[in-house]
């Protein structure tokens, strides 16, 4: 970065040899940091500003001989032998950078300090996005546990239905054999009945109120067979549907578990990423 001597450096002045060593090594310790530094010099004695050397993007507006700002408590502090190291929002100066500050001293007298300003926004900008990725993680891990609590829920509910439907499709098996004993009983009697005509044609006009009797019997007998052939045919559905039903709450418990599987897979990359953001972390506070 270019710079003017005439206006960075004092020309007099009764401040010690430290202080004008600093001032006279500005330019090379300015250009050490590629000018994204802004660098002042001041003198204890008179609190005044004996070089100034501003940076690539950070202007403090000091000036040769000007006393240094009471708000400057930055330079101030180190004027009482303080080492101050803080960072100073963008509405200052335009730009949010890192100040700090350290004492001259001749022996164990102050005599200057010397003041840097560095730019700190891409730091901040690190910082932010840092903040934004644990945000991301915590959401994620948030959203990873209601998956597993929900996958977990899911996988009772779906052993529930097929214990459920087991027991459906039991009582399904059950009902088919006692359909295929009223369907016994109904030939058995059906024949009892067709025989009972028989006799009843044989006694004649004698017979004739126990063949209407037989009559009767065979009706009901053949309106029980056909409800029994109707039980029949919807146990038979209902089975086929139990079996459908078995094989897609199969088909979701593969799901489930791959689901699991996922959801575990899922969270050991969150955890990388939130190992990742500390170590992040962790390298970015030596810079603070």
């Amino acid at each position: 970065m270019r710079y003017n001597e005439r206006n960075c450096f004092s020309k007099g002045g009764t401040y010690k040899e430290h202080v004008q060593a600093l001032v006279t090594a500005l330019p090379y310790i300015h250009a050490a940091f590629k000018g994204d530094v802004a660098i002042v010099v001041a003198d204890a004695a008179t609190k005044t500003v004996q070089g100034y050397l501003p940076s690539s993007v950070i202007d403090v507006n000091y000036r040769i001989g000007q006393r240094i700002n009471e708000e400057d408590e930055n330079l101030r502090r180190a004027f009482r032998g303080e080492q101050p190291d803080v960072n100073l929002p963008k509405e200052l100066y335009g730009v949010a950078f890192n100040a700090y500050a350290f004492p001259i001293k001749e022996g164990t007298k102050i005599v200057g300090v010397i003041g840097f300003a560095v730019p700190i926004e891409d730091r901040l900008q690190v910082e932010q996005y840092m903040a934004t990725m644990r945000d991301i993680i915590q959401r994620l891990h948030d959203r990873v546990h209601i998956v597993a609590a929900q996958s977990q829920q899911l996988a009772a509910t779906t052993q529930e239905i097929h214990v459920q439907s087991e027991h459906v499709r039991q009582d399904a098996e059950r009902s088919n054999h006692i359909t295929e004993v009223i369907k016994n009983v109904s030939r058995q009697t059906n024949l009892l009945g067709l025989n009972a005509s028989i006799e009843a044609a044989r006694a004649g006009v004698h017979g004739a109120g126990f063949n209407i009797v037989a009559q009767e019997v065979r009706k009901l007998l053949m309106e029980t067979s056909q409800a029994t052939t109707e039980i029949d045919a919807s146990l038979r559905t209902i089975q086929q549907h139990i079996t459908t039903l078995q094989s897609a709450l199969a088909q979701v418990n593969e799901a489930t578990t791959e689901q699991a599987e996922t959801v575990q897979d899922f969270s050991t990359i969150i955890e990388q990423l939130n190992d990742l953001s500390d170590q992040l972390h962790s390298f970015m506070k030596k810079y603070n």
